[in-house]
């Protein structure tokens, strides 16, 4: 069975492994030789002789600049050396975040018996002294790989070099519209099929909607928790996708149930109770069918989208201006949970920055995750989460009309960490806002 990793273009590929681990045949399977910049092949270029080891230090210098240069072109780069020692996979990740890349490490874990029977077959050998020392060094790094600051490690076994696909593609890229983005809709499901609805959206097949005229709706996360149909509010949203009339990115409440799905120790709170009473109360089949089924959907969806050729960005809790291109785990954190300081309230909520009030960029940013009481557009963003769950109304902001849509609460769900919205402040259905 093949394994598939996919990467973003905007992607500095590290290698990791001792020599004669199958690292450069690996990725010739996949890259042109232009995308492949080997320490080996720098030391030909200077002098010659791959096996050089005097010229070492030029060398590493051409391997760097080549690197660089071909990151500032914005170009997928394969880094080919053995990395074994930390500051060489410092350098690069810093190469990585200086042109906002992302560094993703390929770690080639084989026997030393492999690797001197490899060894043995090519032209130039380096001896199983020097693999003996570089199996205790990749030993030695292997651990450390996942502290490094790294934005995925992928550990590559023997049956991996064979079985191995990789697929580069953006992954972040939606398309053109219009679109119809809603936001979080915690557990609402009445509420978001009254919006659906009243959107344009027909009912072709339970629980999936579809626009006549192609609309789609771009759903931008925490779809469960707090309110009382959280599963069936899964449930659309994972009809639309695969039905090609929706798009998803995840929100912090995506993920955490994702990774409680997984079996990861995550902690019960802020209405995911509510949640987990709903699926443990299905069938033990629908559950399982449930459980993949996310797994699958959040762990494949981007941490943002970019939509109509780059104009508008969908995101759950915001996204920095230099963010905008690239993926990381900073990108992740800031896209899943905001612009935190670290600190929590006395509610244990995360304290927020106001990311959108400094954003200067000329993409559009439609994203949620802290509720607010209007949607108004700010600085070239708008926040859409008007907190249906805790008694507001849930919103679709429409593009490329610049429109909104809204649907009030039809009760206040959960009224904990946050005052339910009056009623007293809701306003009508559809408005025009501002360009």
């Amino acid at each position: 069975m093949s394994r598939i990793i996919e990467i973003d273009p905007r992607t500095l590929l590290i290698l990791v492994g001792v020599s004669g681990s199958g690292k450069s045949t690996l990725v010739r399977r996949f890259f042109p030789e232009t995308a492949i910049v080997a320490t080996d092949r720098c030391r030909a270029l200077i002098s010659d002789d791959e096996s050089n080891q005097a010229v070492s230090g030029p060398a590493f210098e051409l391997f760097y600049s080549i690197i660089d240069k071909r990151l500032a072109l914005g170009r997928t780069t394969v880094a080919d050396s053995t990395a074994l020692r930390a500051e060489y996979r410092t350098a690069l990740r810093e190469l990585a975040r200086k042109h906002n890349f992302a560094a993703i490490v390929l770690a080639f874990d084989v026997l030393e018996e492999l690797a001197n029977q490899r060894d043995r077959g090519r032209n130039r050998r380096v001896g199983s002294l020097v693999i003996s020392r570089q199996t205790d060094a990749f030993r030695n790094s292997l651990p450390l790989l996942a502290d490094e600051g790294m934005d995925a490690v992928y550990t590559l076994g023997p049956a991996d070099l064979d079985a191995l696909e990789i697929s580069v593609r953006d992954i972040t890229t939606g398309g053109d519209g219009p679109f119809d983005f809603i936001g979080d809709v915690h557990g609402c499901a009445d509420e978001l099929e009254e919006l659906l609805k009243q959107l344009g959206y027909v009912n072709t097949a339970q629980l999936t909607y579809i626009h006549p005229e192609g609309r789609r709706v771009v759903f931008i996360g925490d779809i469960t928790d707090r309110g009382p149909r959280s599963i069936e509010a899964f449930r659309i949203v994972l009809n639309m996708v695969a039905a090609g009339s929706a798009l998803f990115t995840p929100g912090n409440h995506c993920n955490k149930l994702m990774r409680w799905l997984m079996g990861h120790n995550v902690h019960i709170g802020f209405g995911m109770e509510t949640t987990i009473a709903e699926f443990d109360s299905l069938p033990t089949a629908e559950r399982e069918e449930f459980r993949q089924q996310i797994i699958a959907l959040v762990s494949k969806s981007p941490a943002y989208l970019m939509l109509d050729s780059g104009r508008v960005v969908a995101c759950h809790a915001g996204i920095k201006e230099d963010m905008i291109g690239r993926q990381g785990k900073d990108v992740v954190s800031m896209c899943l949970y905001g612009d935190t300081t670290g600190e929590t309230t006395a509610e244990g909520l995360p304290v927020r920055r106001d990311w959108a009030a400094n954003y200067q960029g000329w993409r559009f940013i439609v994203y949620g995750h802290t509720p607010v009481r209007t949607p108004q557009i700010r600085n070239n963003t708008i926040n859409i989460d008007q907190g249906c769950a805790f008694g507001g109304w849930l919103t679709a902001f429409r593009w490329p009309e610049r429109t909104h849509m809204q649907v009030p609460a039809y009760r206040v769900y959960y009224n904990r960490h946050l005052p339910a919205l009056g009623q007293d402040e809701r306003f009508g259905p559809e408005a025009l806002i501002p360009r």
